[in-house]
């Protein structure tokens, strides 16, 4: 607590983080994972990210929002590991744009004041993680590969070439969580209890959704391929 002595010596914004992570440190671990899905069914991205959070230990509660979410709900309210899940379901949330997400997860944390925020590192959770990170004036910690304790991570850096360990001083960890690294939750086995959740002050968001077009294929996302083979000539050559 000497550094809130020494308040006067410190500018706001250093005194306000710094007083975070010791009120942080002292609280038990509770994760929030914010669930990717189309509407129809969840990512599976979303269940890695759910077996990220248990390793970290605490209560797990996920995250589900969009125009009409509720068969997504059902189904996410059965993943093992999850014990509350969180419902918005409001037209505000239409394309799941992270400038219409980012109010709602901002009121979520200052409601239950979670230690760890985590979601997929596909496109969703890499536009929608550095959001919120700077919202609340903490570091987002990207693509994370293991979880050795509550505050320290292992990821890749120089496109994969490297390994890093970083360790965490924010009062809450923002992450995002690259679904090779970890193997899925069962997702059955569960009974989270539902609870849903108002708007809150969208406020001028700046950006709206018109539409989308989806090319299908067999193959599966890059973030979440389990063998990627990648080359140029020399590969066409001898194929």
């Amino acid at each position: 607590m000497a550094a809130v002595l020494r308040r006067g010596m410190l500018s706001s914004q250093r005194f306000s983080r710094l007083l975070g992570r010791v009120l942080g440190s002292q609280r038990d671990a509770s994760s929030l994972v914010i669930a990717e899905h189309n509407g129809e069914s969840v990512v599976p991205l979303t269940y890695n990210a759910i077996a990220a959070a248990r390793q970290l230990g605490g209560d797990i509660t996920a995250l589900v929002a969009g125009p009409d979410c509720g068969k997504v709900a059902d189904t996410l309210a059965q993943s093992e590991g999850v014990s509350k899940l969180l419902v918005a379901q409001h037209d505000a949330f239409k394309g799941y744009l992270p400038e219409a997400l980012t109010p709602l997860i901002l009121e979520a944390q200052k409601q239950f004041n979670f230690s760890h925020i985590l979601t997929g590192a596909g496109a969703f959770g890499k536009s929608l993680i550095p959001r919120v990170a700077a919202k609340l004036d903490v570091s987002a910690i990207s693509d994370i590969i293991g979880v050795k304790s509550e505050d320290t991570f292992v990821r890749t850096i120089y496109a994969g070439n490297a390994v890093q360990t970083v360790q965490s001083g924010d009062s809450v960890k923002l992450i995002t969580v690259r679904g090779t690294a970890f193997a899925a939750s069962p997702e059955t086995g569960g009974s989270a209890t539902r609870e849903d959740v108002g708007v809150p002050e969208l406020g001028q968001v700046g950006t709206e959704f018109v539409s989308q077009e989806l090319s299908k294929s067999d193959r599966p996302e890059l973030t979440a391929a389990k063998t990627v083979i990648s080359g140029g000539h020399l590969l066409l050559l001898y194929s």
